[in-house]
């Protein structure tokens, strides 16, 4: 269930519809294929628009998380001493993980795996509210259950409650060894300034086997987590390191880039900034907010 945390509609890249004009008299009535090619079309436009206003919220919320606390934003000193966090345990799945029945017994496992499969499907929905008010007290009564405590934190993350969140994705970490959750936890403890807890996990993931999506993701927040202490020279060298723009974009390099340029334009580099923008509008005109971003460079 770990794809669950960067879930959504697959983009649909393909030029705007064009206004329908008239038919002139003489032309025939549409045809059922034509018709069916409308709709299709239409149908995908709706995709793509409902995906972009998707988008425009995840990659702020990527890129700016400190200007969602903004009291906070004024002491960038160092939050000192990580969590005593035990190696990942090797080969998975740590020892006391429990599958849902172990921890619930046969009897009650049935209505806990449906309130498990309610809970997800309103996250699914973005109905974080609805997911929380099923799921809430699970994680009490199947503390050992990875998928418990996965989709409870993923919940959290995304109603704003950081700590319990990172308790949650800790708890996650420490069961099954996975780093695909690591930037979503690094995001959390972000939010609440621990920059050790970020730059640790940052270094976890680093050296696990993690998918180029998952370390992409986990650049973002470290980068951000520098920005956000105003060491913008560092945050730009750490996503630069990391990227180049491949002929076939996936969602994750158009993340990236949008973070680095955000952060080439916060340290004066307008420049870059504008030439990424500028990439960035080719791959996609509708992606986030780019074309009044570079349209501002000009």
């Amino acid at each position: 269930m770990g794809a669950v945390a960067r879930k959504g509609a697959a983009k649909v890249v393909e030029p705007p519809l064009e206004p329908e004009r008239a038919a002139p008299p003489e032309e025939a009535e549409e045809t059922p294929e034509e018709a069916e090619e409308a709709r299709v079309r239409a149908e995908r436009w709706a995709v793509r628009q409902a995906r972009t206003q998707q988008l425009r919220g995840e990659a702020r919320e990527a890129v700016q998380r400190a200007g969602l606390d903004a009291p906070l934003r004024a002491s960038t000193a160092r939050q000192s001493g990580g969590r005593r966090r035990r190696p990942l345990p090797e080969g998975g799945r740590a020892s006391r993980a429990q599958s849902l029945e172990e921890a619930v017994g046969r009897h009650h496992a049935h209505r806990y795996r449906r309130r498990l499969d309610q809970a997800e499907a309103a996250y699914q929905q973005d109905d974080f509210q609805k997911a929380w008010r099923t799921l809430e007290d699970m994680a009490k009564d199947a503390p050992n259950v990875p998928e418990v405590r996965e989709l409870t934190g993923l919940v959290l993350y995304r109603l704003g409650r950081w700590e319990v969140a990172a308790r949650e994705l800790e708890a996650y970490r420490a069961l099954t060894g996975d780093t695909d959750l690591h930037p979503v936890l690094a995001d959390c403890h972000r939010a609440q300034r621990r920059w050790d807890d970020v730059e640790e996990l940052w270094a976890e993931l680093k050296g696990a086997e993690a998918s180029a999506a998952v370390l992409a993701e986990g650049r973002i927040v470290t980068a951000g987590a520098l920005g956000d202490r105003e060491e913008l020279a560092e945050a730009v060298r750490l996503l630069s390191a990391g990227f180049q723009r491949p002929r076939r974009a996936k969602e994750h390099h158009l993340r990236q880039a949008y973070a680095l340029a955000d952060l080439l334009e916060q340290a004066g580099e307008i420049p870059r900034a504008r030439e990424l923008f500028g990439w960035l509008r080719d791959q996609d005109e509708l992606y986030v907010d780019v074309a009044e971003r570079l349209a501002a460079l000009q």
